[in-house]
């Protein structure tokens, strides 16, 4: 008898061989699809605080009109970053969260700090989020 074709086991071994491929495969493509995202909303973040930087600085030089926007108390200030939406600084589609694509316009606050020779530090806390 001349058999041409695959036996069951080798058949079983093949198909086990591609399974086990494949699960690496979609296991590299989630995690590095997980570091992009991540990696994407930290670049956002640094967009959101050099806005920031730029708002801070027309408004303490009187180039736009921020009165009410924050208080200034013991050199420190925040805001949420909806105020920079409001102003014209990102349009809603830049400030989605890029990791579960929600809004992050009413959650993420901007926290400002000046020192004696006005430089500004600035932070995003984004624990509300």
């Amino acid at each position: 008898m001349n058999n041409k074709g695959f036996t069951l086991i080798e058949l079983l071994v093949s198909l086990t061989i591609v399974a086990i491929i494949t699960i690496i495969i979609m296991f590299s493509v989630g995690s590095t699809l997980s570091i992009s995202k991540d990696n994407s909303y930290e670049i956002v973040k640094k967009n959101i605080i050099n806005m920031s930087n730029i708002y801070i600085m027309e408004c303490e030089t009187n180039n736009i009109n921020c009165k009410g926007d924050y208080v200034w108390k013991n050199n420190k200030t925040s805001f949420l970053v909806n105020k920079l939406l409001q102003k014209g600084y990102f349009k809603p589609e830049e400030l989605i969260n890029p990791i579960n694509e929600k809004d992050i316009s009413n959650c993420l606050i901007v926290n400002v700090s000046v020192d004696e020779n006005k430089v500004y530090s600035l932070s995003i806390d984004d624990s509300q989020c």
